[in-house]
């Protein structure tokens, strides 16, 4: 799958990437640059590969259960979501 410009800073979930303390303090390296194992793959990226869409809120069941709860993980995660829902004018409720 290629990438579009449009989302190049952002990961699968709607994380601004460049934003993100775990990743400006490299405790996270993108979860588009890791090479995940099946067994350890995040599950907004293996969802997302799955359905072959670039971001979450691409999705028809955009938001879903799992990332309901994603969304309620921390503030970089609560940013994302409503990051996705002002992208694709929907509701994270």
């Amino acid at each position: 799958m290629t990438q579009s410009a449009e989302y190049k800073n952002l990961g699968f979930c709607g994380v601004d990437c460049f934003a993100c303390t775990d990743y400006t303090e490299g405790k996270c390296p993108s979860c588009r640059d890791t090479q995940w194992q099946e067994n350890d793959i995040c599950q907004p990226v293996k969802c997302c590969r799955d359905r072959k869409i670039e971001v979450c809120g691409q999705c028809g069941e955009f938001p879903c259960d799992m990332m309901k709860e994603f969304y309620e993980e921390s503030e970089s995660h609560r940013e994302a979501g409503e990051r996705m829902k002002q992208i694709f004018n929907t509701s994270t409720k």
